[in-house]
């Protein structure tokens, strides 16, 4: 090897070892990262120039936004299931609200496991804090219809936390599914390799 591959190797040695630590910054933290920190960080990775630095810093940026919209992504279904169930209690009943929430949930969880659009999240992102005054207006709601007071709460509770428990159900056993269906292709693959090679022989 010659010296300039091995200092070329050493060079992005020293790129992803910068983007390992860059990695465990927050998102803010890395946004407003100060000249006297990014000096640290050059010292102690000099065969890295200051651009090549701003680089590996935005790429750290821009992979930890997209792991976030990625798990607010997912829960996108809670909170539109959430809305509907609501919205279909209060102008039929709670029994029907319920059903439509969770049949909501089910397509939607399945759905957003499988298909992921940043463009989407940055408006369907809003729907989370629709959900809170949601929630106020649901348990209004129970009031009104004579609910006593600790079913109110009950069912508020159990709104909220069946519908994250149902999400990562679903998530669970999809990933199941998709890792099952992984290995069956897998195994398959290794199954036709094997006839291949005994029908050559033969």
């Amino acid at each position: 090897m010659s010296h300039k591959d091995s200092k070329s190797n050493t060079k992005l040695e020293q790129g992803k070892q910068l983007a390992s630590k860059l990695y465990n910054y927050k998102i803010q933290e890395l946004e407003t990262l100060d000249e006297s920190k990014k000096e640290t960080f050059l010292r102690k990775f000099p065969l890295l120039s200051k651009t090549e630095f701003n680089d590996v810093l935005q790429q750290a940026i821009e992979v930890k936004k997209y792991e976030k919209e990625r798990i607010g992504w997912q829960a996108i279904p809670h909170d539109i299931a959430v809305l509907v169930m609501i919205i279909i209690t209060s102008l039929i009943n709670l029994k029907t609200g319920i059903v439509v929430g969770i049949s909501t949930l089910l397509m939607l969880g399945s759905i957003f496991l499988f298909y992921f659009n940043r463009k989407l999240y940055r408006y369907l992102s809003i729907l989370v804090w629709l959900t809170y005054p949601a929630y106020a207006l649901f348990a209004y709601m129970l009031y009104l219809r004579g609910f006593k007071t600790i079913w109110i709460v009950i069912i508020v509770f159990l709104t909220w936390g069946g519908s994250f428990l149902i999400g990562a159900l679903i998530r669970i056993s999809i990933s199941f599914f998709k890792e099952a269906r992984e290995k069956a292709a897998i195994d398959a693959d290794k199954l036709k390799k094997k006839y291949k090679k005994r029908n050559d022989k033969l």
